[in-house]
C-alpha cells in the first residue's frame, strides 16, 4: 500500500508549519526565556505573571523539571506579593503537573477538579488542558477533546490573556488528534497553537509542535516528511544544548530509522546512551523496543534478548509493554527460531488490529456518545469474517463509517461551542450593562449625598442649642445609614462579577477583633445589652490573613446580632480550630429563627421574615455578602437558632502564624501646608453643590481654593502654574477628570515641572475607578460624600510622597 501523504486537502501545510516553528525556535534562544523571565520578575502586574506562567510552562514541556520546578516557585512568590488568586491557582496547578510528570498520577483528580471549579476562567482552562492530557495518556482521547471544547466556550473572547488560554487549548487539541491519527485536523490544531494564538512578543525557542508532527508522519507512513521534520528537530535540540532536548531527540531519530527500517541509524541514534540507557532510561519503553529490533535485524540476537528482558521487566512493573510480542517475535527470528517467530508476529498482528480498532472506536465513542454498541455489533460480525483480507476490509469500512460520524460529530460540538460563545458574549454585555448601571447610580446618588453628609458634618462641627443639634444629628446618622446601603450594593455587585479578592497582610488578630467588639460596645451599653469578647489565648499574635475583610465579616455579623437583641447579651468569641485554622463565632440571645427562615438569611436582598425590614431595617445584604467574603478567605459561614431564645453564626478560615510586622516610623502629623505659604488648591467639579461643599470645608483654613467646572478649564488655569494640590472630579463635561489628569501630567514631564499632587474627589467607588485614576497619573482617591476629616487626611497622603499612589508605567 502507498503511504499517504500527511497534508491532502491543504497540501504543504504541514510543511509551512515545520519550517515557521524551526524559524521561530531559531531566532531566540533559552537564554533569552530566562532574560525574559527575569524581566518579568521586577514587573508588578499581571502581564508580569503571565509572563512568568509563559516561562515555566515553556520549561516544563522541555522535561525540565528542576529548573521548571524554580520558575514555579518565582511565578507562585509573585502572585502572592500581587495578591492574585488567579496566578496562584496557576502555580498550583503547574507544581501538580510537575508531580504528575515525574509519576504522581493520583494529582490527576485536583486537576480534574480545578477544571470544574476553578476560581476564573484561566484557571479552568489551564485546569481543563492538564485534565485532557491525562484521559488522553489513559487512552480516553474522545473525553479529553470533549473537556477542551467546553473550556474553549468559558473563554471570554475579548478578555486579556484570552490568547494565552487558546494556544494551551489547541495545543492539546492537536496532541489528541494526532492520537487519533487524524492529520488533518492535527496539523490545524497545531497551526493555531503555533500561529494564530501564540504571543509574539514572547520569546519562544521550544519546538514540541515539530516533535509531534514528526511522530504524526511517521506514524502514518508519510516517510520523507518524517526525516525532513526530524532533521530539523535535530538542528534546534543541538542549537538549544539542554540534555532533556537531546534525549528526546535521539528517541525521534531512532523512531525515524526504525520507521524506515534502517536497524543500523536506529543503534547509531541510540548509541551514545549506552547499554543501560543511561539519562535517556526514561524512555525505556519507547527506546529499548526500536533498540531490540534493530540488533536482531542486525544480528545481534544476544543483545535483542537483553533489551526484550528489560522490557519485560518493565511491563510487569508498569503494566504497559505492548511491543514485547513484536520485539520478541523479531528476537526469535534472529536466533534462527524461524516457525517460532511468524506464530508469534502473527498472533501479534492479529491482536494489533484488533486492539487499534478498539482504541479507534473507544475514542469515536467518547466524541459521540453513542456509538461504543455499533462497533461491538461489528466486532461481533469481524469474529465471523471468512478470512483475514475479509477481516481487513470490513475494518477499513468501520473506520470510514466511524470517522465520518466522528467528524460530524466534532463540526456539531464545534457549532454548539460557537453558540455557547455567542450566549456568553450576551450575557457578559447584560453584566457590563449591569455594572454601568451600578457605577452610573453610584456615582448620581453620591453626588447630592455628598451634600447632604459633607454639610452636616460641617454643622456638627459648630456650636448649636440642643434641638439643633438632636437635628443634625438626625442628618448625619441617616446620611451614614445611606452610604452604607450604597456601599453594600456595590460590594454584592462586585461579588457577583468576580472583582473582590482577598488581600492577606501581617496583622495582630486580637487587637484586630477587639477594635470590633469596642467600637460596638457603647452601640450594645445603649440598649441595655451586654458585649462581651473572649480570644484564645493560645492563638498567636499576629497571623497572615485579609484583615480589611474579616473586620467587614465580623462588623456585619455583630451589627445583625445587635440589631436583634432587645436585651441580654452578644459573645464573641474566637479559638483555634488547629493547624493554622482559626473559628470565629457571634452569638447573642435575640428574636431568632426557625429552619425555614435560615434557608433565606443569606440570599440577597432577603430576610428571616419579611417583617423584619419594617421591624429592624436592612436590606438582607450584610449576610449574603459575609458568606462570600468568607468563602473568598477559604471557610463557610454556617449559623444555628432557636426562635426566641437566640442564635449562633461562625466560620472557619486558615490564618496562618506570622511573624511581627516592622513598622516604620511615621510622623504623627500631616503639614497640609508648602513652606510659609498657605496651600492654593484648584477644585475642578461640574457640579456647583460639590464644589460650594469644599468651599465652606475649607473656608475656616487659610487655604486658598479655585474653582472650576470641568477638565478644560482645570487644564487652563494650571497651566497658569502656582497650584500646591489638585482636586479632580472624574465625570465633567467637555474634559473628563482623567483626560485633565494625563494631560497635566504630560504639561509638567514637557515644561520639566515637579509633580504636583491630584486627588481624585468623586463619586466613581468601584475598583476599577481607583485603578483608573492611578494610572492616570493621580495621587489619591477620596469617594463622595465626604467629612472634612477625611478630606484633610486624603490631603495630606496626597502631598506626603510616601502616602501617594504608585504612579503608572
Amino acid at each position: 500500500m502507498v503511504a499517504q501523504p500527511l497534508i491532502n486537502a491543504r497540501d504543504g501545510e504541514a510543511d509551512s508549519l515545520a519550517r515557521f516553528v524551526e524559524r521561530r525556535a531559531g531566532h531566540t534562544s533559552f537564554a533569552a526565556l530566562d532574560a525574559f523571565g527575569r524581566e518579568a520578575m521586577a514587573r508588578h502586574d499581571r502581564e508580569g505573571l503571565n509572563r512568568l506562567y509563559h516561562v515555566t510552562w515553556t520549561i516544563l514541556n522541555q522535561g525540565e523539571f528542576d529548573q521548571a520546578e524554580v520558575w514555579n516557585r518565582r511565578l507562585e512568590a509573585a502572585a502572592r506579593r500581587q495578591s492574585d488568586a488567579r496566578y496562584m491557582d496557576i502555580a498550583r496547578l503547574n507544581a501538580l503537573t510537575i508531580r504528575y510528570d515525574r509519576g504522581e498520577a493520583e494529582v490527576a483528580a485536583e486537576m480534574a477538579r480545578m477544571a470544574q471549579g476553578g476560581r476564573d476562567w484561566f484557571v479552568r482552562a489551564h485546569a481543563a488542558r492538564l485534565t485532557a492530557l491525562t484521559l488522553m495518556d489513559a487512552g480516553r482521547v474522545g473525553e479529553g477533546l470533549e473537556r477542551l471544547a467546553e473550556a474553549q466556550a468559558d473563554i471570554p473572547v475579548d478578555a486579556p490573556f484570552a490568547n494565552t488560554a487558546q494556544a494551551g487549548i489547541w495545543e492539546v487539541v492537536g496532541m489528541g488528534l494526532k492520537d487519533l491519527n487524524d492529520v488533518e485536523g492535527a496539523a490545524a490544531a497545531f497551526r493555531k497553537f503555533e500561529v494564530e494564538y501564540s504571543n509574539p512578543d514572547y520569546p519562544r525557542p521550544d519546538f514540541d509542535s515539530l516533535y509531534n508532527m514528526t511522530k504524526m508522519a511517521a506514524k502514518v507512513g508519510d516517510l520523507d516528511r518524517a526525516a525532513r521534520f526530524a532533521a530539523a528537530h535535530h538542528r534546534l535540540a543541538v542549537r538549544a544544548d539542554l540534555p532533556t532536548l537531546r534525549i528526546y531527540d535521539a528517541s525521534l531519530c531512532a523512531m525515524v530509522a526504525g520507521a524506515r527500517s534502517a536497524p543500523r541509524d536506529v543503534l547509531a541514534c541510540l548509541a551514545p546512551y549506552g547499554e543501560d540507557l543511561g539519562e535517556a532510561a526514561f524512555l525505556s519503553l519507547d527506546a529499548l523496543p526500536l533498540r531490540a529490533i534493530a540488533r536482531a535485524q542486525t544480528g545481534d540476537a544476544a543483545g535483542a534478548r537483553r533489551d526484550l528482558n528489560k522490557l519485560r521487566a518493565i511491563a510487569t512493573d508498569t503494566g504497559v509493554g505492548s511491543d514485547v510480542a513484536h520485539v520478541e517475535a523479531e528476537v526469535l527470528f534472529a536466533e534462527g527460531r524461524t516457525a517460532e517467530g511468524y506464530r508469534l508476529l502473527r498472533s501479534h498482528m492479529q491482536s494489533s488490529e484488533t486492539a487499534a480498532a478498539l482504541s479507534f472506536s473507544s475514542g469515536i465513542h467518547q466524541v459521540t456518545g453513542n456509538m461504543q454498541q455499533q462497533l461491538a455489533e461489528r466486532r461481533e460480525q469481524l469474529e465471523t469474517a471468512r478470512s483475514n483480507t475479509h477481516l481487513q476490509q470490513l475494518m477499513l469500512a468501520i473506520v470510514i463509517v466511524f470517522l465520518s460520524s466522528a467528524i460530524g460529530v466534532m463540526i456539531w460540538q464545534w457549532r454548539q461551542t460557537g453558540q455557547l460563545r455567542i450566549a456568553r458574549r450576551r450575557a457578559e454585555d447584560a453584566n457590563h450593562a449591569k455594572s454601568e448601571f451600578l457605577a452610573n447610580m453610584s456615582h448620581e446618588i453620591r453626588t447630592p449625598l455628598n451634600g447632604v453628609v459633607s454639610m452636616a458634618d460641617a454643622l456638627a462641627r459648630r456650636d448649636l442649642d440642643p434641638q439643633e443639634r438632636e437635628m443634625v444629628d438626625l442628618i448625619c446618622s441617616s446620611g451614614a445609614t445611606l452610604e452604607r446601603l450604597l456601599s453594600d450594593i456595590l460590594d454584592s455587585a462586585k461579588i457577583e462579577s468576580g472583582q473582590v479578592t482577598i488581600e492577606p497582610t501581617v496583622f495582630d488578630l486580637k487587637h484586630g477583633v477587639g477594635d470590633v467588639a469596642l467600637l460596638w460596645r457603647a452601640k450594645a451599653e445603649d440598649k441595655g445589652v451586654a458585649l462581651t469578647f473572649d480570644f484564645d489565648p493560645t492563638l498567636p499574635k499576629f497571623v497572615e490573613g485579609d484583615a480589611v475583610r474579616l473586620r467587614q465579616v465580623l462588623t456585619n455579623l455583630v451589627s445583625n446580632a445587635l440589631k436583634f437583641t432587645a436585651d441580654g447579651q452578644v459573645a464573641i468569641s474566637v479559638a483555634s480550630a488547629g493547624e493554622d485554622r482559626v473559628v470565629f463565632r457571634v452569638a447573642d440571645t435575640g428574636v431568632g429563627f426557625d429552619a425555614e427562615q435560615k434557608a433565606r438569611i443569606f440570599h440577597r436582598f432577603q430576610q428571616a421574615d419579611g417583617s423584619i425590614t419594617r421591624r429592624y431595617g436592612g436590606t438582607g445584604l450584610g449576610l449574603a455578602i459575609s458568606s462570600a467574603l468568607v468563602e473568598l478567605m477559604g471557610g463557610a459561614l454556617e449559623c444555628d437558632s432557636t426562635p426566641g431564645e437566640g442564635s449562633s453564626f461562625w466560620f472557619e478560615i486558615p490564618l496562618s502564624k506570622a511573624e511581627a510586622p516592622v513598622l516604620a516610623a511615621v510622623e504623627a502629623e500631616t503639614s497640609i501646608e508648602v513652606g510659609e505659604a498657605p496651600l492654593r488648591i484648584l477644585l475642578a467639579d461640574d457640579h456647583p453643590a460639590n464644589r460650594k461643599v469644599v468651599e465652606i470645608m475649607l473656608a475656616a483654613t487659610p487655604m486658598e481654593l479655585v474653582t472650576v467646572e470641568d477638565g478644560k478649564q482645570a487644564l487652563d488655569a494650571f497651566t497658569g502654574g502656582g497650584f500646591d494640590l489638585v482636586l479632580m472630579d472624574m465625570q465633567m463635561p467637555v474634559m473628563d477628570g482623567l483626560t485633565a489628569t494625563r494631560e497635566i501630567r504630560a504639561l509638567e514631564q514637557a515644561r520639566g515641572l515637579s509633580r504636583t499632587p491630584v486627588l481624585m474627589l468623586t463619586a466613581n467607588a468601584m475598583a476599577e475607578h481607583v485603578e483608573a485614576g492611578r494610572m492616570a497619573g493621580a495621587d489619591g482617591h477620596l469617594t463622595k460624600p465626604i467629612t472634612l476629616q477625611a478630606l484633610f487626611d486624603a490631603i495630606g497622603a496626597a502631598l506626603e510622597p510616601a502616602g501617594r499612589m504608585d504612579q503608572a508605567a
